[in-house]
């Protein structure tokens, strides 16, 4: 009976260090699991500090955005005015060339058709 009871007390033993084994890998997945997210909300605050520092600075740099929108359509419109009275300016003058340089013909015989003809005679 001794020896039993000895045995049952071992067994009794045993099955407490496993359960305090337990209770210790379950503290450890715990916190590993708490510092994970502590980690990732970190990770998520640093991130949005630096975004929002990014925006002020791009801002700063660049200006606001609608400003320099707004002076590139100014600036796009004022160069589409001066090509529409360049335009208007140059294009009888053109209109002209081109008319003279399409009427004036002179009748030539091509190098190739000359060459041929050489030949020929």
């Amino acid at each position: 009976m001794l020896q039993s009871k000895g045995v049952s007390d071992l067994l009794q033993a045993e099955k407490k260090a496993q359960d305090l084994i337990e209770e210790a890998r379950k503290r450890k997945n715990k916190r590993i699991k708490d510092a994970k997210d502590e980690a990732k909300a970190d990770i998520e605050y640093f991130k949005n500090d630096r975004d929002s520092q990014y925006k002020k600075l791009e801002e700063k740099t660049l200006g606001d955005r609608s400003t320099i929108e707004a002076d590139i359509k100014q600036d796009t419109g004022k160069k589409i005015a001066d090509l529409r009275s360049q335009y208007d300016q140059n294009k009888k003058e053109l209109l002209e060339r081109v008319i003279a340089l399409v009427c004036d013909i002179k009748p030539e015989c091509h190098v190739n058709a000359r060459d041929f003809v050489k030949q020929n005679q």
